[in-house]
Parts: C-alpha cells; sequence; structure tokens
C-alpha cells in the first residue's frame, strides 16, 4: 500500500481490536485523522495515521505521542491516550489516539465570519488563547515549530472560543529562536485572522501595533518572549 494514496477508512469499519471509525475528520500533508468509538463504551476520540512509510511513520508517531504526553498540562494540547497497531490493507500501521476536540480549522472559521475575517476584538482573544498556551508550552522548554491558521481548532461556546494546537513540528532542539518563531506565528494569525494585508490596517490601533507590519524582528523586539505578548493583550488600554 503506498501511504501517499491515503487510507480512506470507511465509516463502521473495525479499527483495531476496541474501535470502530465514525467518520474521516480530514487530512493533510502528514497523514488522516478520523473520529473512532471505543465498541464497549461508547467513549470517541480521535486516531491519526501518518502517510510515511513504516518505519518512518512509527517514528513520528513515538515523536507525537511523547510529546504529546510532556504538554498534558497545558489546556491548548490533546490528550494523549496511547497508540495501537490496525491492519489497514494487510499492512501494520501505527497511529495514534488522543481525544477528540469538536472544533473546526480556524482557516474555516475565519472564512465563515462576515466578509471572511474576525471581528478585531475576538481575533485580539484568539490570540491571547494561543499565546497563553504556547506559553505554557514555552515554560517547559518546548515549542510548536509550526503554528498556523490549519494547525489550529476553534470551538465557540457563547462568548468563549476554546482552541487546541495541532501537529507539532520537529526542528530540531529546542532554542529560543524556535520558541521566537512561534511568537511570530501566532502574531501573523492575528494577521490572517482580521483580513491580512488588504484589511489590517483598518483593524484598530493595538493590532497594527502588535502585527508591525509583519517584520519578525520589529515583533520580536516589541516581545521578547511569549510572556511579554501575553502581558500586553492583558494590559494596553482601549481608547476613550
Amino acid at each position: 500500500m503506498s501511504r501517499q494514496r491515503g487510507f480512506e477508512l470507511p465509516p463502521g469499519r473495525i479499527f483495531g481490536d476496541r474501535y470502530s471509525v465514525v467518520q474521516k475528520l480530514g487530512a493533510g500533508s502528514e497523514g488522516e485523522v478520523y473520529q473512532i468509538k471505543e465498541r464497549s463504551t461508547g467513549v470517541h476520540r480521535a486516531a491519526k495515521l501518518f502517510f510515511r512509510e513504516p518505519a518512518e511513520a512509527d517514528k513520528q508517531v513515538v515523536w507525537s505521542a511523547r510529546k504529546l504526553d510532556k504538554l498534558q498540562h497545558c489546556p491548548i494540547v490533546l490528550h494523549y491516550h496511547h497508540t495501537m497497531r490496525v491492519d489497514v490493507r494487510g499492512q501494520s500501521v501505527l497511529c495514534l489516539i488522543s481525544d477528540l476536540f469538536d472544533g473546526v480549522r480556524l482557516e474555516t472559521f475565519i472564512m465563515d465570519q462576515r466578509g471572511g475575517r474576525l471581528h478585531p476584538f475576538m481575533a485580539l482573544t484568539l490570540l491571547h488563547s494561543i499565546a497563553r498556551g504556547l506559553e505554557r508550552i514555552h515554560a517547559v522548554g518546548e515549542y510548536h515549530g509550526d503554528v498556523h491558521t490549519q494547525n489550529i481548532l476553534v470551538q465557540q461556546t457563547g462568548i468563549h472560543l476554546n482552541i487546541r494546537l495541532l501537529d507539532f513540528y520537529d526542528r530540531g532542539r529546542p532554542s529560543q529562536r524556535l520558541r521566537r518563531n512561534d511568537l511570530v506565528d501566532a502574531v501573523r494569525v492575528l494577521y490572517q485572522c482580521v483580513g491580512g494585508r488588504k484589511h489590517y490596517s483598518k483593524a484598530g490601533e493595538h493590532i497594527r501595533y502588535i502585527c508591525a507590519g509583519m517584520q519578525a524582528s520589529l515583533i520580536q523586539r516589541r516581545f521578547p518572549d511569549m510572556s511579554a505578548l501575553r502581558n500586553h493583550l492583558e494590559s494596553f488600554e482601549w481608547p476613550a
């Protein structure tokens, strides 16, 4: 089986010895994600299967599992449960089982808003959630490595935006440079939330100050780390 063609597991398919497939949730460059149901309890989980060749895919699953387990204290990280092997067209595939989060990709969430962009206050609220979560990740010496609108799930409940970060990317050993890249990427998410180059300059002085024309060096001078960004979001004054 060429994993690049995808797995395309149908609803109802038995998944290992404990689960059955409910539906396919999505696919990306790394693999496919499915909603699965534990047959004995009816509890729903998420399962991720990777497209890489078996040895590389197994390595990626183990790396991801260890990363998620280390970051269980962080509320914007999916809760890791276990790994398991499933047989897919005669091939044993190691997959990652985690909590199921009932949200939509931020990219989709943005496009569903009026004008295809978020209200500035909602965008700042979202950035605050991202900053708080990344601050917790950075505090233990880790980084995400691939923060963008397709790697963020959003669940709107009343006035609250609950988020989860997906698909940590291995860019090597943790470093200050990689954590600063996370910060710039988080600001880029804000920039995209308010409409990018076409609209961000009209989104208000606070957003213009944070985005800084998307000049990475200026953003990093204004916000040396994620704590500085969070503190700014919690303390700036709105115009009278």
